[in-house]
C-alpha cells in the first residue's frame, strides 16, 4: 500500500485528466478519446502499487459532481477508470452497449463498464444491455457490419 504522499502524483494526473476530458470529448470522435485513454508503453505501471479498487474509487470521487459530461457519465468514467488501471497494470475491458428497448426511439440510450478478469468493476448495467463492441487498448473489438468508431 502507497502512502498519501506517493499518491499525490496519480491524485494530481487524475483529477487533470477529470477536467480536460470533457473539452476533448467535445470535438473528438470516440476514436480518439479511446486512443487518449489507452497509456502509451511510458505510462504502463506508474501506478502498480495501487489496488483497482483504489483506482476506481479515486475515479468515482474525481467524477462525483461533473461540470461538464453531465448525461455521459458513464463514458467519463469508463475512459478514465480504463487508463488509469491500465497505468496501473491492469488488463481492463471497456465495454459498450444500448439499451434494445431504446434503439427503435429518438434518443437510444447507451452505456459503457469496465471489466477485469471477466468481473464488472465499474458501472455495472442496471438493465439489459446488447453490447456493441469492447476495447482491449488496441482496434476495438466489434461485431461485423457495426460503424468504423476512427
Amino acid at each position: 500500500m502507497q502512502s498519501a504522499l506517493d499518491r499525490l502524483p496519480f491524485r494530481w494526473n487524475l483529477w487533470a485528466s477529470a477536467r480536460l476530458l470533457p473539452l476533448v470529448a467535445k470535438r473528438g470522435s470516440l476514436g480518439k478519446l479511446l486512443e487518449l485513454a489507452t497509456p502509451d508503453d511510458s505510462q504502463t505501471a506508474d501506478y502498480s502499487g495501487m489496488s483497482h479498487q483504489e483506482i476506481l474509487g479515486a475515479v468515482k470521487a474525481v467524477t462525483r459532481r461533473p461540470w461538464r459530461m453531465r448525461g455521459r457519465r458513464c463514458l467519463r468514467e469508463g475512459l478514465l477508470g480504463y487508463r488509469f488501471l491500465a497505468m496501473a497494470g491492469y488488463r481492463p475491458i471497456l465495454h459498450f452497449g444500448v439499451i434494445p428497448s431504446t434503439m427503435a426511439t429518438d434518443r437510444p440510450r447507451a452505456h459503457c463498464w469496465i471489466s477485469l478478469d471477466g468481473e464488472v468493476v465499474l458501472n455495472p448495467a442496471t438493465e439489459p444491455m446488447l453490447e456493441l463492441f469492447s476495447y482491449e487498448g488496441s482496434v476495438p473489438a466489434k461485431m461485423p457490419g457495426m460503424p468504423d468508431f476512427g
